[in-house]
């Protein structure tokens, strides 16, 4: 299994079988993320991690394209599509197990973090590929009952401090830390949120590592150098 990240918080993962496109927003590199992919999983709503036209696009371009993602956003999309590229873009639970690519997806959580009481909850799923990688989207909440290697850790949020971020990635326990959710953070930014995570995942005999954008990782790789 191999891993890309494309900025904030799109990811890519990919086996022999095929490869599956998370979180496709505004913040990230969106040049060719469609190519080649056979699913696209949306964690929630929101605009750093939907760009609605341009999953629409991806889904008319590519007639085997499926798209998993809260109901919410299904609406969307819905409302982007054809009436006979609909039925390729389906609403999905928590709870859920779902193969896609070749890949199992099993679905976590139900909501978005709360940002402020004054603001609507939105739904957020969060998805393990593969037994293997947890996104968890934009919340904190953590999985019962799974042990991935490689966890994506929302690195910084207006919805989020840096203790509940540490305290989540410790409580994951996944052997590697890797960072997505930083499309704000200027350079000074990133080097204080990489010093705190990498100051923890170290007391707590993980690996916490930056990936480089657009670079291709094999898993096994990045347990390495655990």
């Amino acid at each position: 299994m191999r891993i890309v990240t494309r900025g904030h918080s799109c990811v890519e993962v990919s086996t022999v079988d095929g490869s599956i496109l998370i979180d496709p927003g505004g913040f990230s590199d969106l040049q060719g993320a469609f190519d080649g992919k056979q699913a696209v999983l949306i964690t929630h709503e929101h605009a750093d991690h939907i760009t609605p036209q341009a999953v629409a696009d991806a889904v008319i371009a590519n007639s085997t394209l499926q798209v998993y993602a809260p109901q919410s956003v299904v609406h969307t999309l819905h409302e982007l599509l054809p009436e006979v590229a609909r039925s390729r873009v389906d609403p999905i639970l928590p709870g859920t197990q779902v193969t896609a690519a070749g890949i199992q997806i099993q679905t976590f959580g139900g909501t978005h973090a709360t940002i402020h009481h004054t603001l609507p909850i939105v739904a957020n799923i969060g998805y393990l590929l593969g037994g293997r990688v947890f996104h968890p989207g934009d919340s904190l909440q953590v999985p019962v009952d799974i042990k991935p290697e490689v966890l994506l850790v929302p690195a910084m949020a207006p919805w989020s401090k840096v203790a509940e971020v540490l305290d989540f990635a410790t409580a994951v326990d996944a052997p590697v830390w890797v960072p997505i959710h930083d499309g704000l953070l200027n350079d000074r930014g990133l080097a204080l949120f990489d010093g705190q995570l990498n100051r923890v995942a170290g007391l707590q005999g993980r690996s916490y590592q930056r990936l480089e954008p657009l670079r291709s990782y094999d898993i096994a790789e990045l347990l390495a150098k655990e």
